[in-house]
């Protein structure tokens, strides 16, 4: 074989290995972002926007008008 074919052997192994690595951190952080998503997400009734709240609370008031609104639950 010569040196062209090594090279290109080492640089498709190298990209194999970067997108198997970039598709496992990638499924990582859905991952860990879904489940904040799920526990922390607050949709304000009266002014229409999205905030997140700490996860042991069931209500919050809304940062921008002060509304008292429930946890989204899906």
């Amino acid at each position: 074989m010569t040196l062209l074919a090594y090279f290109s052997i080492i640089v498709s192994i190298a990209l194999l290995i970067c997108g198997g690595a970039a598709l496992v951190n990638t499924r990582r952080q859905k991952r860990d972002y879904e489940g904040l998503a799920r526990t922390s997400t607050v949709h304000c009734l009266r002014c229409d926007s999205v905030y997140t709240a700490s996860a042991d609370c069931d209500s919050m008031q809304c940062p921008k008008c002060g509304y008292k609104n429930s946890k989204l639950r899906f």
